[in-house]
């Protein structure tokens, strides 16, 4: 990526306020509000600013995703262990699996950010096999 792709308009339009309004010391407070307003415009639609969006959409549903197959793998082995019963643990899992892990996805899944989308929900698979593997030893 060139270094004119990273700089967008709304960039510009920053390093021009700053040109045309000068030292910084002599900024009123209206001059800072209108200059936060063009840094926050120009981080959240310029080239930095949609990478930026979906690195933390895709953070955000890892970590949550991550969080929920650590919970169901201990789920499922505390249940092999001492026999199906309801604990605060699958409670706890229906929980976040109904709340955060279905948002995680639905941002996912509306950003159109489908690969990664898919890529976690292959991972899902697989961990699930392999928990369910180690429950049925652990039940055998």
């Amino acid at each position: 990526m060139s270094s004119t792709e990273l700089v967008s308009r709304p960039v510009m339009a920053v390093e021009q306020f700053r040109q045309e309004h000068g030292d910084i010391d002599s900024w009123s407070s209206v001059d800072w509000e209108v200059h936060q307003n063009l840094v926050d415009i120009a981080l959240f639609h310029g080239p930095i600013g949609n990478r930026r969006a979906r690195a933390a959409r895709r953070t955000a549903a890892a970590s949550v995703f991550a969080y929920v197959f650590v919970l169901y793998a201990v789920t499922e082995v505390v249940s092999a262990i001492r026999g199906p019963q309801r604990t605060r643990l699958a409670i706890h899992l229906g929980y976040i699996a109904s709340g955060p892990a279905r948002r995680a996805d639905a941002r996912l899944h509306y950003s159109g950010d489908l690969r990664f989308r898919q890529q976690i929900l292959r991972v899902g698979l697989r961990v699930r096999g392999e928990v369910d593997r180690l429950s049925a030893r652990l039940r055998g």
